[in-house]
């Protein structure tokens, strides 16, 4: 009797234990895995496909800010990553979660810790371009590009540390700071300089990756001659050419005229003698000179006679 009562509940047991264990072997299994890529404010979640998973299985995926509820992004999705940028502020803080779906049955939340958008995105690199005149590069460069709002927008605050070295010499480089976007610097003649650039941000004191080394030759010293300099010398000396030919032929018209005129009285002179108040002077001045008509006079005195001509 004591056999049988135990051979049933035997019995019940493994009955219950295995249906119980088929109910654990067919629960929807989450997704693995799942991690936040955030590059220049963009912010894609991203994870592993669930262990047992079908041809019909999706995903759903969610966020929410500190204050608020979840919000679905990506639903019905079968893409092991949903791309939440275009919801997202730069100075948010936000949690993310995801889950799996198949036919009406759902897996657990995955959830993530809360990301801080400009304390944890990651900063790309800034783009670099090189330009060499002669012993000189200059260094022009370029904020990262920020898929939300602008770099500056949010890291107003921020400075270039230019790295830069001879080829093959690496472990000689050398570094400089700058917060403008162009820096010229001062190298060696002959010698080929590799550089690369990264951005210091006082905000958090993050720094971007670093730019792609990109390599640019000097030339020789003794050759050097600034484009700029060259054209401003060649044009004053085109000047100085024409205003020196225009000086010579002003001077030959000026001697000219003065050895070709005639002695005449000035204008205002003129026109003073044709005032009716100095008619007479006019008329003296333009009639012949007199006649001066004198007579012979004779003088005596006691012992001699003198003969003097006597005007009248």
């Amino acid at each position: 009797m004591q056999y049988t009562v135990l051979y049933n509940v035997f019995v019940q047991l493994l009955y219950l234990t295995s249906h119980g264990l088929t109910g654990v072997l067919a629960e929807l299994q989450p997704p693995t895995n799942v991690r936040i890529n955030s590059v220049n404010m963009g912010l894609v979640l991203e994870w592993n496909a669930s262990e047992n998973q079908t041809e019909n299985m999706t995903y759903r995926a969610e966020y929410r800010s500190l204050i608020g509820s979840f919000k679905a992004v990506c639903f019905n999705t079968t893409a092991p990553s949903c791309d939440f940028t275009p919801h997202l502020n730069p100075l948010g803080v936000y949690v993310f979660q995801v889950r799996a779906e198949q036919d009406g049955d759902t897996s657990p939340w995955v959830k993530t810790k809360e990301f801080v958008m400009d304390e944890q995105t990651i900063l790309g690199p800034p783009s670099v371009t090189l330009v060499s005149t002669g012993t000189e590069i200059e260094v022009n460069i370029q904020d990262p590009v920020f898929r939300i709002r602008r770099f500056r927008d949010v890291y107003n605050h921020a400075i270039f540390r230019i790295t830069y070295w001879i080829e093959g010499q690496e472990e000689k480089a050398r570094h400089v700071n700058t917060s403008y976007y162009k820096k010229v610097l001062e190298l060696e003649p002959l010698s080929k300089y590799c550089i690369s650039v990264m951005v210091l941000t006082q905000r958090f004191f993050k720094h971007s990756q670093p730019s792609n080394v990109t390599c640019e030759g000097t030339a020789e010293a003794n050759y050097l001659v600034n484009p700029w300099l060259l054209a401003f010398l060649v044009f004053v000396m085109i000047a100085l050419v024409i205003g020196g030919m225009v000086l010579v032929v002003w001077l030959c018209y000026r001697l000219v005229r003065f050895l070709g005129t005639k002695a005449h009285l000035p204008e205002h002179f003129t026109e003073h003698m044709l005032d009716k108040r100095c008619s007479s002077f006019l008329a003296m001045h333009k009639s012949p000179p007199p006649d001066e008509v004198y007579h012979e006079v004779i003088i005596c005195s006691a012992g001699r006679e003198t003969l003097f001509p006597l005007k009248k």
